[in-house]
């Protein structure tokens, strides 16, 4: 039911968020400077620098305008640049709330934009960047990172080296493996990628969009289910590679029945472990 309750979130945010007091809002200070902010089933980052704040994933209309009044109790200085993770819609609406911001999103996600025919996508995104782009605000350097193709083609991952505190999308929730019915976009070989490349930099803090703990002990747990997602899968896959398309279209299709991790049957969606499984497999064997 959980993504139910998602979907049902973002509609109620943008048909009534403006109406909606922000009381639910949960900021954690992470530093003089860095806050994270969970609001309507989404954590943002706010960065507050000398001339202006930064943030990530406005989401929609309705949470960006209260977004907005929730920064107005940290600070005085108007939010100057918008980091949008990745493509996908439910996270890039709302940046008109903040109109004097710069937007910035990964090169991958432009021709997604170009295919936007519900007008949630930005209707201007200022700095198309690459796979490394370092932004600083005051003394804080906010790296945006990209590995690759991980949830969506356009992921950037956020890393504040000084701060200890790594912020991806999508990829995991606490206490819970993605639902399979949002995995269809997803390349397991880049979320594999991804999570033990911020898994390295070993955080203090590790946010992830759709929780509210941000423990690394979560982001930890994340990339630990899709290393070993990936050892059950990829031997057996590259070995019917070898033999046969005959035997690799086989293991295709049998594999997501077969292949059980019990390390992780407590997780959230544990029961949605053969979807990611077929996942998986289709990112070794088809790239996507």
């Amino acid at each position: 039911m959980k993504h139910i309750t998602h979907i049902v979130l973002i509609i109620f945010t943008l048909s009534f968020g403006a109406q909606l007091s922000a009381q639910e809002a949960g900021i954690q200070k992470l530093s003089d400077n860095v806050y994270s902010l969970f609001l309507y089933h989404y954590q943002s980052i706010v960065v507050i620098g000398d001339k202006g704040v930064l943030i990530t994933d406005p989401a929609n209309t309705g949470r960006a305008a209260l977004l907005k009044s929730e920064i107005t109790k940290l600070t005085n200085l108007p939010v100057t640049k918008i980091v949008l993770s990745h493509e996908h819609y439910d996270h890039v609406g709302g940046t008109e709330v903040f109109p004097n911001a710069e937007i910035y999103a990964h090169n991958a996600t432009k021709p997604v934009f170009r295919l936007d025919v519900t007008g949630q996508a930005p209707k201007e995104v200022h700095h198309y960047v690459g796979d490394k782009t370092t932004l600083v605000l005051g003394k804080t350097k906010v790296n945006l990172l990209h590995y690759g193709a991980a949830d969506g083609v356009g992921m950037l991952a956020v890393h504040l080296p000084k701060e200890s505190v790594v912020y991806s999308a999508d990829l995991y929730e606490a206490g819970s493996i993605t639902q399979g019915a949002f995995i269809a976009d997803s390349n397991h070989l880049g979320i594999r990628k991804l999570l033990n490349a911020l898994v390295a930099y070993k955080p203090k803090y590790a946010i992830t969009t759709h929780s509210a703990d941000i423990s690394p002990k979560h982001l930890e747990l994340a990339a630990d289910f899709y290393n070993d997602l990936f050892d059950a899968v990829e031997p057996i896959l590259q070995a019917a590679m070898k033999e046969s398309f005959a035997a690799t279209m086989a293991v295709v299709n049998t594999l997501p029945k077969q292949v059980k991790l019990p390390k992780y049957k407590d997780l959230g969606n544990y029961n949605d472990l053969a979807a990611h499984v077929e996942r998986m497999v289709y990112s070794i064997f088809h790239g996507g």
